[in-house]
């Protein structure tokens, strides 16, 4: 429908303008999806890991601290912990201790809050579930090759369930098939793949065919929460009165072809959507399956703890 080559911070600045006029969802997932399942995963989670504990009073840093030595012991080694699934179960542990620490009540069930867009109608595609019980299960039996071997493979298997049940209900139109829906099932799918590559480093294993992701529906609602239409005059008014960057992005981002879209703020929704559906492809760096095979780095809580680590 346009020009599906508009550069992503464009996408992003015409999307500020269009949500003061209309607010629809912002389809940006929690950076923690992106970054830890980044080829920058270890330095990601090191600065995770530091933020979370300097945001903690001394005695919630005590605590904090203490939970996860219990989880990993004293020696606060994590294998394959600053890579992949496992790095990002680690930020989800983080950001779950913290809480607690604080004395913030958090689900042991459902998807990890925050981690996934929030639907406020409470619906989760069935990977997220799936997701979210596998990341709360890994730092238990982390340091455990066989648990991890068996646990990995048992939860991919799961993801193709997932997948089934998933085509099942979107021919019988009995889901929501719309944009924050398809968010958080390509999310889903982000981490399958991540997964697999997770089980093939346990394995020593080499590229071998990956979770290919399903076709999007082209037909999916898009919740602008505004008269779209009605809404035009009033965006197209604010882009001329804008600074002359947001200008140029306009015109980066105009439909290729010389008839316009059918809305403006359905096509600048869209913009934005499209590249948080190409995230994961700019997450792997373009680099090789097998390069990032290679990538195994256990991580050490001890080293980087910013309480006393007792024994």
């Amino acid at each position: 429908m346009g020009n599906m080559h508009c550069p992503a911070e464009d996408a992003a600045l015409l999307a500020s303008v269009a949500r003061d006029i209309c607010p629809f969802p912002s389809y940006n997932p929690n950076p923690l999806f992106v970054n830890m399942l980044s080829v920058n995963y270890s330095l990601h989670l090191r600065d995770h890991y530091r933020t979370v504990q300097s945001s903690l009073t001394p005695k919630q840093l005590e605590d904090f601290t203490q939970g996860l030595r219990t989880t990993f012991g004293r020696e606060g080694k994590v294998t394959l912990g600053g890579v992949g699934v496992v790095a990002l179960s680690l930020a989800v542990l983080f950001d779950t201790l913290a809480r607690q620490a604080r004395g913030v009540w958090v689900s042991d069930s459902g998807p990890i809050t925050g981690l996934f867009l929030k639907d406020l109608r409470g619906y989760y595609p069935p990977h997220a579930y799936t997701a979210s019980e596998y990341l709360r299960l890994v730092p238990h039996i982390a340091n455990n090759p066989t648990r991890m071997r068996e646990e990995s493979e048992r939860y991919l298997k799961q993801f193709i369930i997932d997948d089934q049940s998933w085509d099942k209900l979107g021919e019988n139109n009995t889901i929501p098939m719309d944009d924050i829906t398809v968010v958080n099932r390509m999310l889903g799918h982000f981490f399958a793949v991540g997964l697999k590559l997770h089980l093939l480093r346990i394995k020593n294993a080499t590229a071998d065919k990956l979770i290919s992701d399903r076709r999007q529906p082209f037909d999916m609602t898009f919740n602008l929460n505004c008269d779209p239409e009605a809404a035009d005059k009033e965006f197209l008014t604010e882009v001329q009165k804008s600074v002359i960057r947001t200008q140029d992005a306009f015109r980066r981002c105009k439909p290729i072809s010389k008839q316009g879209p059918k809305t403006w703020l359905l096509y600048v929704a869209k913009l934005e959507w499209i590249d948080v559906h190409f995230l994961p492809f700019h997450a792997a760096g373009y680099r090789s399956i097998d390069s990032m095979i290679a990538q195994r780095e256990d991580f050490d809580l001890k080293a980087d703890a910013l309480g006393k680590w007792v024994e």
